[in-house]
């Protein structure tokens, strides 16, 4: 048998499409809270372009990366390091502006979210347990 335990616990919408989870970024003295999707496919934390002008960013300015999507085409986006605050927890990350303002989702993925916690579902119950990943 293997125990885990959790610091923080979310109930997260039944109606909404995807497990949504709040979050807060900060940089350059700038604060934006956003509604995010939990994909732990997603090789990187992604959000809207709108997000990134929000904090002040330039956005192309950033650390350029070519992601590809689940129907074979690609988009750009540029990456800044942020401090993101998530249920309680707080971390530095490289995450990624998309420069295509038609790109509207906000996803955590696994670089600059998943491998800095340690989290469960039980989609059952629609909750989500999330601890940070280096925690005795």
């Amino acid at each position: 048998m293997y125990q885990l335990s959790f610091d923080h616990r979310h109930s997260y919408d039944r109606t909404a499409n995807g497990i949504e989870v709040p979050v807060s970024l900060s940089v350059l003295g700038q604060t934006v809270d956003v509604v995010t999707k939990v994909d732990t496919g997603a090789t990187s934390c992604i959000f809207a372009r709108e997000v990134g002008d929000q904090l002040g960013l330039d956005i192309e300015s950033g650390r350029a990366e070519r992601f590809v999507m689940p129907n074979g085409g690609y988009f750009t986006a540029y990456g800044h390091s942020i401090q993101m605050h998530c249920l309680g927890m707080q971390m530095d990350a490289l995450v990624y502006f998309a420069t295509d303002p038609a790109f509207r989702r906000n996803v955590l993925g696994r670089r600059g979210w998943l491998e800095h916690v340690r989290v469960a579902f039980v989609d059952y119950e629609r909750l989500l347990f999330l601890a940070p990943y280096n925690r005795t």
